[in-house]
């Protein structure tokens, strides 16, 4: 490795570095000024308190990460073009992918640590996250489990889901079960709502619907008390991710249960493709900094900062923009999650068409 690119590394990690801890230190203050009164209120300890900001830590580093590669590379880069070290490398007939190839190498390094990050360390933070806040500042019950769209493989071997649940009331809306004989479903019960009477579910305004190999027939009930022990108000109530906090693998099992039971999973589909979509975002943002930086025009301290708040608003506006139409069906699912990836993508090529290279 030449001795620029050992200096373009260790530049790049610097900047790097303290923006990660300056974005740390900036997001913990902004979070606790904005929830003071509640921390205030509930008697919050500083034990707590420190375990909550803590926990949180992993999730401001998966959010500003981008920003972060986006500055160092508007920083590094834009210094080598400042300082004509840009000009003379060009001048040895080396190239602009030649003299910046390291900092896309850490750029796909991001890559996969933003993938293994959001797969096997958000999950769990985020659950403590949620737990801390809601159990031990506010003194809510320790509940985990969603009461929306909660879908389950019952210990009877049967697929359940529920639109909703009630946990006062211990009532599910929208409740369907269906009982599966090898890859085959052989029965499906919907109905409009379901009351725990203490042993088992009782069934109102409801179907039962049966599939055999002659064809299916089917029978409307008023009530109908079930018998199915597969699953209880105690499985709503057992420590369980929610959907926005699982990884990937456990999102797409979800998603396949949900799926089986007749739910819509539509919203869940688009956060699965964004989740494979976000961490590429580094290696799109390391390439559109190279760029931008080695454009004839100097990047000073005012322009890389100016960058980097306009860029990284843009993303963030894009994918949320997004995701929104894919929660609502407007846009399928891949294209819902991809659409800011492949937005500046499209800029960055366009910029790649116009830099000297």
């Amino acid at each position: 490795m030449l001795l620029v690119h050992r200096s373009l590394i260790a530049g790049f990690l610097r900047v790097l570095v303290f923006t990660l801890v300056g974005a740390v230190v900036l997001f913990t203050l902004v979070d606790l000024v904005d929830h003071l009164r509640n921390f205030i209120d509930n008697h919050t300890a500083a034990p707590v308190l420190a375990r909550y900001y803590l926990n949180k830590i992993p999730w401001i580093l998966d959010t500003v990460l981008p920003i972060g590669m986006l500055m160092a590379t508007l920083f590094t880069v834009g210094g080598l073009a400042r300082y004509n070290e840009l000009s003379a490398m060009y001048a040895a007939g080396r190239s602009l992918l030649q003299s910046t190839w390291p900092l896309l190498a850490l750029a796909l390094l991001a890559c996969l640590f933003s993938l293994f990050w959001g797969e096997y360390v958000l999950p769990a933070t985020n659950a403590r996250v949620a737990r801390i806040w809601e159990v031990e500042i506010h003194g809510n019950p320790d509940r985990v489990r969603p009461t929306n769209d909660a879908a389950f493989n019952g210990e009877d071997g049967r697929l359940y889901y529920a639109r909703s649940f009630s946990p006062e009331r211990q009532q599910i809306r929208e409740f369907r079960v269906h009982t599966v004989e090898g890859a085959r479903v052989v029965e499906r019960i919907d109905a409009a709502s379901a009351d725990w009477d203490g042993s088992q579910w009782v069934l109102k305004d409801g179907t039962r619907r049966f599939f055999t190999a002659r064809g299916d027939s089917l029978v409307r009930f008023a009530e109908y008390a079930s018998g199915l022990d597969g699953i209880t108000p105690r499985t709503f109530r057992d420590d369980r991710l929610k959907p926005e906090s699982m990884n990937a693998r456990q999102l797409r099992r979800y998603i396949d249960i949900i799926r089986r039971s007749g739910g819509d999973a539509t919203a869940h589909r688009v956060d699965l493709q964004f989740k494979l979509a976000f961490p590429v975002v580094h290696l799109i943002v390391v390439m559109l900094g190279i760029l931008l930086a080695s454009s004839p025009r100097k990047t000073t301290v005012a322009s890389g900062f100016g960058w980097t708040i306009a860029i990284s608003f843009g993303y963030y506006l894009a994918i949320n923009f997004g995701r929104s139409l894919g929660h609502n069906g407007t846009l399928p699912p891949f294209l819902a999650a991809w659409a800011g990836n492949l937005a500046y993508a499209a800029v960055a090529a366009g910029a790649w068409l116009r830099v000297r290279r």
